[in-house]
């Protein structure tokens, strides 16, 4: 099985930052972390995809 050590860390990060987004004090601290995550989750799904293309299996 491929494993991407940059996919943990975006999985790490993502995670991270949804519980931010959770706990924040504010609307807008929240839609900052709730962005955060959307884009590391994002870079998450592309490295998965992308590795698995990158060995013939996507």
């Amino acid at each position: 099985m491929y494993h991407d050590h940059d996919a943990d860390y975006h999985a790490a990060r993502a995670r991270t930052e949804a519980v931010r987004a959770i706990v924040a004090s504010s609307d807008a601290a929240a839609a900052i972390h709730q962005e955060l995550c959307l884009r590391y989750t994002g870079r998450l799904l592309a490295a998965l995809v992308l590795g698995n293309a990158g060995r013939g299996r996507g």
